[in-house]
C-alpha cells in the first residue's frame, strides 16, 4: 500500500492491525447479517405457509358448496395478521373466487395469476402459494401477500448492533495495538537509532541492544556481527594504511636516491659521450687526415714502381719483376683501402645537407656508371619505381652503388647476376611519430640478387669495418662498402639489414624516412 510507505514504523503496525482486525470483525457480522436475514425469511415463509394451510382448510367447505361469502368471511379473519397486506382464493378453475386487501393499503389490488405452490420475494413482498387439497383432489388455490417490515426492522437492529460492535472492537483495537505494537516496533526504532549513531559518529564500537530471541533478536545479533566485522576490518585497514605510510616513505627515501643516483649516472654518461663524440671525431679526423697524407708517400711508390718497371724491367730478372709485381700489387690495394676509408669518413666529414632527392634518377646515374662491368658479367639489373624524399644524393648514389656492385661482384659461378630494386611504403613506428612531427611516413627498399647468399648468423659481422666472410684471392675489395651503407643509412635516420640462404641469393633491406626534421634539411 503506498499510502504506507513514508508512514513512521509505530503508526504502520497500528494500521495493520486495525485495519486486520475491523476486516475480520466486518467479515464476521457480514456473515452474521447474512445468515440471520436467511433465517429470518424462511421463518417467514414457514410462518406464512402454516397460515395459508390454515386457511386452506377453512375455505375447503366454501368452495365446496361454492359459498363466496363464507371465503370472504374467511379472509377477513386475516384482519388480526396486521404483516398481511393481500390475500385471494382462486377456484378449482383459476377464476377468483374471494380476496383481501388490508385498509391502510392504497394501492389496487389485482391478483395475479394462480400458480402451483411456492413463493418468491421481492424488494418489498413476500408472496406464496399454495393449493386446497380436498381428498387429494386439488378444489382451489391460496395466495398470500406479506409486506417485510418485520424483516426490514430486524435488520436495522442488526445494521445498529454491527455499528455498536465495530466501533467497540476498533477502539479496543486501537488500544490494543497501541500497547502491543510497541512489542515489533521498539526493537526495530532502537536498531534504527544504533544505525544513525554509528552511520554519523562513524563509531562502529556501538551495539545494538538484543531484547528477545525471535527474528528480530536474530536481525540485531546479525547488525552486532556486521559491526564487529566493520570494526576488524577497519582496524585492519588502519594497521595496512600506517604499513603502507611506512613503506611509501621509505620508497620515497629510496627513489630519491635512485633519483639522485641516475642524475649522477647520467651526468656521467653525458660527459662519457661527449668524451667519446669528441674522441670519435679526433679519429674521424685522424683517419681522414692519415689517409690523406697516406696518399702523397703512396703516389711516389706507385710512380717509382712503374718507372722501375719500365726502365729496368729487362735488368731485373725475373726474380726481380716478381718483387716488383708484388709491390705494385700491395701499393694497389693500400690506394683501394685508403679510398675506402676516405669514403668511410666523408659520410661524417664531408656530408651535404638533405635535399629533395629522386631515388630513381640516381640509381640511374649508378646503373650508367656501372654499364661496362654489368656487360662484363652478363648481369641485369630489375629496377622499379623508386619513391622522391629527403637525402643527401651524393650518400645516396654511394649507397646503391655499393649494393649493386656486391650484388654483380659476389654471383655464382656460371650463372649471370640478376639484381631486383623494388621500394614500398612501410608503417611508421609508434616511436618515430612521437619522437618527431616532421616525419611523414616511411618507404622500404629492396635490392635483391640471386649470388652466393651467406649465413644470417653472420648478418650483424657483414656491416662492421673491415669483416669479411670470403677470402681477398676469392673476392676482391676491403670489407668497408656496407659499412658505409650502414653509415649512410643511420645518418638518414634509417636502418639497412639483410635476409639471406647460402647459395639461393640475399636480400638487403632499406629502411628511409621520406621526410627529414626540418632541423636538418638544406
Amino acid at each position: 500500500m503506498r499510502f504506507l510507505r513514508d508512514v513512521s514504523l509505530k503508526r504502520k503496525l497500528m494500521v495493520i492491525s486495525m485495519l486486520t482486525s475491523s476486516v475480520a470483525l466486518l467479515l464476521a457480522c457480514a456473515a452474521f447479517v447474512t445468515h440471520e436475514r436467511a433465517v429470518f425469511r424462511q421463518d417467514m415463509v414457514d410462518d406464512l405457509t402454516v397460515k395459508a394451510e390454515l386457511f386452506a382448510e377453512q375455505s375447503t367447505a366454501a368452495l365446496s358448496f361454492k359459498d363466496p361469502k363464507a371465503a370472504t368471511a374467511n379472509l377477513e379473519k386475516l384482519v388480526a395478521q396486521k404483516h398481511i397486506v393481500a390475500a385471494c382464493l382462486y377456484a378449482g378453475d383459476g377464476h377468483v373466487f374471494a380476496k383481501y386487501q388490508r385498509a391502510d393499503v392504497n394501492e389496487d389490488f389485482s391478483p395475479p395469476a394462480p400458480q402451483k405452490n411456492g413463493h418468491w420475494f421481492n424488494d418489498r413482498y413476500l408472496e406464496l402459494f399454495r393449493q386446497i387439497l380436498l381428498n387429494g383432489k386439488s378444489i382451489g388455490t391460496v395466495y398470500l401477500k406479506s409486506d417485510l417490515s418485520e424483516l426490514n426492522t430486524r435488520l436495522q437492529q442488526y445494521a445498529r448492533i454491527v455499528t455498536y460492535v465495530l466501533l467497540i472492537s476498533i477502539g479496543a483495537a486501537w488500544l490494543l495495538s497501541l500497547r502491543l505494537q510497541k512489542i515489533v516496533s521498539q526493537p526495530i526504532l532502537h536498531l534504527a537509532k544504533t544505525t544513525r549513531a554509528v552511520s554519523a559518529r562513524k563509531n562502529y564500537s556501538l551495539r545494538a541492544v538484543k531484547q528477545g530471541n525471535d527474528e528480530l533478536g536474530e536481525l540485531i545479533d546479525g547488525f552486532n556481527d556486521m559491526l564487529t566485522q566493520i570494526q576488524t576490518r577497519d582496524s585492519e585497514l588502519e594497521q595496512g594504511r600506517q604499513y603502507l605510510e611506512h613503506r611509501v616513505q621509505e620508497r620515497t627515501k629510496e627513489l630519491q636516491q635512485e633519483i639522485t643516483e641516475r642524475k649522477q649516472t647520467e651526468e656521467r654518461l653525458k660527459a662519457t659521450a661527449a668524451r667519446l663524440e669528441h674522441s670519435n671525431r679526433e679519429l674521424q679526423d685522424f683517419a681522414y687526415v692519415a689517409s690523406h697524407d697516406l696518399q702523397e708517400p703512396l703516389r711516389k711508390v706507385q710512380a717509382f714502381g712503374d718507372r722501375l718497371k719500365a726502365a729496368c724491367s729487362k735488368a731485373l730478372g725475373a726474380e726481380g719483376r716478381d718483387y716488383l709485381e708484388r709491390m705494385q700489387a700491395a701499393a694497389k690495394r693500400m690506394q683501394i683501402l685508403i679510398d675506402d676509408l676516405l669514403a668511410f669518413s666523408h659520410v661524417t666529414t664531408k656530408a651535404n645537407p638533405f635535399e629533395l632527392a629522386d631515388l630513381n634518377k640516381i640509381v640511374g646515374e649508378v646503373l650508367s656508371d656501372l654499364e661496362v662491368r654489368i656487360q662484363q658479367t652478363n648481369g641485369q639489373v630489375d629496377l622499379g619505381e623508386l619513391p622522391t624524399l629527403d637525402a643527401d644524393p651524393l650518400q645516396m648514389r654511394q649507397m646503391f652503388q655499393n649494393l649493386i656492385v656486391n650484388a654483380l661482384k659476389f654471383h655464382q659461378e656460371g650463372r649471370p647476376p640478376l639484381v631486383k630494386i623494388r621500394s614500398q611504403a612501410a608503417r611508421l613506428p609508434t616511436e618515430a611519430s612521437a619522437g618527431s612531427e616532421q616525419t611523414n611516413g616511411l618507404c622500404r627498399i629492396t635490392v635483391e640478387d640471386n649470388g652466393i647468399g651467406f649465413d644470417e648468423k653472420y648478418l650483424d659481422r657483414i656491416f662492421v669495418l673491415f669483416q669479411r666472410l670470403h677470402g681477398r684471392t676469392a673476392y676482391e675489395g676491403t670489407g668497408i662498402g656496407l659499412a658505409i651503407c650502414r653509415k649512410i643509412a643511420d645518418r638518414h635516420g634509417g636502418s639497412i639489414t639483410a635476409q639471406s640462404t647460402p647459395g639461393e641469393g640475399s636480400t638487403f633491406i632499406i629502411t628511409l624516412p621520406l621526410k627529414q626534421p626540418k632541423e636538418v634539411v638544406a
